[in-house]
């Protein structure tokens, strides 16, 4: 029909720092007009106002309660991150199990330059080399503009990917390439550029992602969505849009609208 539907709501608390400590989503459930707990993120924070733990959890219409899903810890040193651990709950144990960590390094500017991640080995016992990004910085103090990619293979780093970004005057990423590593050739090969438009408070206001055609050799148009605001630079509407080659145009492919309640 066309008339517009209920999907999903979130309920969201803050402190008086304005930092979240909750995040509540709730989906619509159409045959019962009602509204059913979906999904339920808390937020904890170290005595200077960091972000120290992140929780998701899930509900479970068997149990008609909250059940653990997803921890993510964050550490310090000093005032900089300096490890990040995911862990998943097993419900069969009812207990936290390492999946992944982030270990970050900075350079003596004290930006971040060097992101490793780590995969736990439920066997060994042990965290696993992964993938490891390295960061450049064209301008210091600003956002990175390189970052190199490497994978770890037979007990040595390879590279695989590289990115590069562009960013206007607020700090804002503006553009973003994405390139593979291909050995043989020992050359970069075009996979991904994204586009993004910002209004002048800084609310953006257009997606589009394109693909590299290797017939043409240029960018082809892939996706993209559109964004509008109120004047509290809430999100009210967005437009989802996927390109037709055959036909050269943006074929629209899903419309959310979005209100905002201090009170539920």
């Amino acid at each position: 029909s066309n008339s517009w539907i209920y999907f999903q709501r979130e309920i969201r608390r803050f402190n008086a720092s304005g930092n979240p400590l909750e995040n509540f989503v709730q989906v619509y459930d159409k045959q019962k007009s009602t509204w059913d707990n979906y999904l339920k993120v808390n937020y904890s924070y170290n005595e200077k106002g960091a972000e120290t733990e992140e929780i998701t959890q899930t509900w479970d219409k068997n149990f008609n309660n909250w059940i653990n899903a997803k921890l993510r810890t964050t550490s310090y040193k000093g005032n900089q991150k300096d490890e990040i651990l995911f862990q998943e709950w097993k419900r069969p144990t009812n207990e936290w199990f390492n999946v992944m960590k982030y270990l970050l390094k900075y350079n003596s500017n004290g930006e971040q330059n060097i992101v490793t991640v780590n995969l736990y080995n439920g066997i060994s016992k042990n965290w696993d080399n992964h993938k490891r990004f390295t960061m450049e910085y064209e301008y210091p103090f600003n956002p990175p503009t390189t970052v190199v990619s490497e994978s770890f293979m037979n007990g040595e780093w390879k590279t695989d990917g590289q990115y590069l970004m562009s960013y206007n005057m607020r700090g804002n990423k503006i553009s973003e390439t994405r390139y593979t590593w291909n050995q043989s050739r020992r050359t970069w090969l075009e996979g991904l550029q994204l586009e993004m438009v910002y209004d002048k408070k800084g609310n953006q206001t257009e997606y589009i992602e394109k693909k590299y055609d290797i017939q043409t050799k240029d960018w082809s148009n892939y996706s993209r969505f559109t964004a509008t605001y109120n004047e509290q630079n809430y999100m009210v509407e967005k437009i989802e849009y996927l390109f037709d080659r055959n036909t050269n145009q943006w074929i629209e492919s899903g419309k959310f609208k979005f209100t905002t309640d201090k009170k539920i």
